[in-house]
């Protein structure tokens, strides 16, 4: 993976996160077989794992200034389609319950809600999905 992808992921986890990922962080997700990556330089990312039939999404952002045009359904479909080019057969996701506009977006996609994790973020629950490809 190249620097400039890394650095640009960590720009936006800046921008996006209260408890941001540093740049070793995502590299070492990304890097590798396992590693899931799409991004829209200068919009946003997705990026998780995958291994063997299933995989996770760990992190998808949309630069705050960028939002609302769609970009977040776009990264959505490109990590489930590089998913689903790679054998995937479920994907996985953990979201805080508070986030109404990731809910929303996931159950768009299809995902379907499986467990809660009562106030795993401290303030909030975390809502774990999942998508059947």
């Amino acid at each position: 993976m190249e620097r400039e992808t890394i650095d640009f992921i960590a720009s936006c986890e800046e921008a996006c996160f209260p408890r941001p990922w540093t740049s070793d962080e995502v590299q070492s997700c990304i890097c590798g077989e396992y590693g899931v990556c799409v991004i829209e330089n200068g919009i946003g990312y997705a990026i998780g794992r995958i291994s063997f039939d299933e995989a996770e999404l760990y992190r998808i952002a949309v630069l705050p200034e960028k939002r609302r045009a769609g970009a977040g359904k776009r990264l959505l479909t490109g990590f489930i389609d590089e998913c689903v080019r790679r054998g995937a057969e479920k994907i996985f996701l953990e979201v805080r319950a508070k986030n109404v506009p990731a809910v929303s977006l996931y159950e768009q996609f299809g995902f379907t809600r499986i467990s809660v994790r009562g106030g795993y973020y401290g303030d909030d629950d975390a809502l774990i999905y999942c998508l059947n490809v």
